[in-house]
């Protein structure tokens, strides 16, 4: 399932990235820029100690200092910044919080103060005190900043507290200490790698650090710099920050009018910290397996329009593809001994090609895309056999289909058993013998004012052997439909166990395909074609003008050369 992928991010925008955490580098940072921008932004900032047994009493006290290095750069002051602070080993421990100490001597007196906790790493559990009670105390408007100091590995998950908190629109960053950090949890906590920093030892954690961290989050003023792509376990998204109070829409493009796929300026609660994320299951987001690397991409395309009725050229579309690739997974059995020699036997299937289409007049008949209304049409599903026609290797059952206007407005017409919903719109399939190829024929309708449709569905496959297709394809128990002919699948049998391995495997996604077809334009009636000439267009018909054509022409020159020679030959 996703929730067990490991997700790769790919995005159209130039966006350039390295894979490694980010080395100290303060040539380029200036005092007197970050003292700028520090003293006319202000920031809520979070800042999360470890304070786990590997660190140690005076190791712990030097992330103080750091602490009391970084809160003076900011500017901790009642009108500017704000600080909180968590130590985290075992169990977190919120310290203060934001907005808590504003004054100078008071927030150094507060870190001063702290003692040293120890125990095991759970620094999952810290990012999620960070989200319940660390934000309590920040002020509407002013971006969110969480900084992570660790030294090693945490023992718990880090991966969706720090998803949540970018859900939360704070941006998060980490400072990896020593060699033996975990460089992938970094980047996990942060979800961009230039939000990373490494040192190699606690030393490092000076006012030069602080004056790189600072700058690094200055020069974006406090938000993400470039667009940065969201991939969760069950949606996908986009966030960016804008020069200026954003007062335009984000949506996914064609879905403008769907509220689930657009986001307003009411929707931020900083108004320069914009964003949308939709669920794989709306919107229409495509998504699509691979076999090699062996995953599933999801992709979807989202629009920033920066004016609040019109699209404007200032307006910007960002493609966001995420790929989830599928984990591997091991199973611990007992295991009994035999003296009996065990011969292991793989069989390894490549996996058909499907596709989904609309056909004209028959079900090998020319895809349609431009239709009438009240047409016949037919879909047909069919999945063809990579290694060869002569292979018998899969079974497909098509299902959970619906029909997209493009618009946001979706209607269900195959179930998840693959059963037909409404007659009028799509009864259930029929299937050939070879169980990869379906077809029904239906009459072309259309939503009011709407003339666009797209149709799409999941495919299924199961393996013939051993029965594996049987209770799966083709549909069982599928109800009559009110104007059904009655030449439907309806079988009978108890296949109880089967169909409930058919609803895990649809709940899990695996062998399961999305498939679309092209979008049709519907016509209230055909175009009015011109009315027939009067006479047949032959090539004999067009010899016979062009002569006609030539004589006329040959009649002209002559009266008009005789005409000019009487007037030459009059006399004066």
């Amino acid at each position: 399932s996703l929730s067990d992928a490991v997700p790769y991010i790919i995005t159209f925008l130039t966006l350039i990235q390295t894979n490694s955490a980010n080395p100290i580098d303060n040539g380029l940072v200036d005092s007197e820029l970050i003292h700028e921008c520090v003293t006319h932004k202000a920031v809520e900032v979070i800042l999360l100690l470890d304070a786990s047994g590997s660190i140690g009493d005076d190791t712990f006290k030097k992330q103080l200092s750091f602490a009391m290095h970084l809160a003076s750069r900011l500017n901790v002051s009642e009108e500017g910044s704000h600080m909180a602070l968590i130590q985290y080993a075992e169990t977190p421990k919120l310290e203060f919080s934001l907005g808590q100490f504003n004054h100078p001597t008071q927030l150094e007196w507060a870190i001063q103060r702290i003692e040293y906790q120890s125990g095991a790493t759970n620094t999952g559990q810290a990012l999620r005190l960070t989200l319940e009670k660390g934000l309590q105390g920040a002020r509407p408007g002013i971006p969110k900043v969480a900084i992570v100091i660790t030294d090693g590995q945490s023992q718990d998950d880090v991966s969706e507290p720090s998803q949540l908190l970018r859900d939360a629109d704070v941006m998060v960053y980490a400072i990896g200490v020593t060699n033996l950090v975990n460089v992938h949890q970094l980047h996990q906590m942060t979800g961009n790698p230039v939000r990373v920093f490494t040192v190699e030892t606690f030393e490092q954690l000076d006012r030069a650090l602080a004056d790189s961290l600072t700058w690094s989050m200055c020069k974006t003023e406090f938000r993400p710099g470039t667009p940065e792509i969201i991939c969760g376990p069950d949606r996908i998204g986009v966030k960016a920050s804008t020069k200026q109070p954003f007062e335009g829409n984000v949506f996914v493009m064609d879905h403008y009018h769907n509220e689930e796929c657009r986001a307003g300026p009411e929707k931020f609660p900083d108004s320069r910290s914009i964003g949308l994320t939709v669920p794989f299951s709306a919107c229409n987001v495509h998504r699509y397996r691979s076999l090699n690397p062996k995953g599933i991409f999801v992709e979807v395309s989202i629009v920033f329009m920066f004016h609040s009725l019109f699209m404007t050229k200032t307006d910007q579309t960002v493609k966001v593809q995420c790929f989830y690739m599928e984990a591997d997974k091991h199973v611990t059995v007992p295991l009994s001994v035999s003296m009996i020699t065990t011969v292991f036997r793989e069989q390894i299937y490549q996996m058909p090609q499907c596709a989904y289409t609309l056909r004209k007049g028959a079900p090998d008949g020319p895809i349609v895309r431009f239709a009438t209304l009240g047409e016949s049409v037919y879909h047909r599903w069919e999945c063809i056999e990579v290694e060869g026609a002569d292979k018998d290797t899969f079974g497909m059952l098509v299902h959970s289909c619906y029909v997209d206007n493009g618009y946001g407005d979706r209607v269900d017409i195959l179930d998840s058993n693959g059963c037909g919903l409404d007659a009028v719109l799509l009864s259930t399939p029929d299937y050939d013998t070879s169980l990869r190829l379906a077809t029904k024929p239906y009459h072309v309708f259309k939503y009011a004012d709407r003339p666009v449709l797209q149709f799409q569905c999941q495919i299924t496959l199961c393996l013939k052997y051993d029965g594996g297709c049987e209770g799966i394809t083709p549909p069982q128990n599928c109800k009559k439909l009110p104007g059904e002919d009655g030449n439907h699948h309806h079988h009978h049998h108890d296949h109880s166990e089967r169909r409930r391995k058919l609803v895990r495997r649809l709940a899990d996604g695996v062998g399961t395909i999305d498939v679309f077809t092209d979008s049709v334009t519907v016509l209230e009636q055909e175009p009015a074609c011109q009315q027939p000439l009067p006479y047949p267009i032959t090539n004999t018909n067009i010899w016979i003008m062009a002569t006609i054509t030539l004589i006329n022409i040959f009649v002209f020159i002559v009266t008009v050369w005789f005409t000019f020679r009487k007037r030459r030959c009059k006399p004066s």
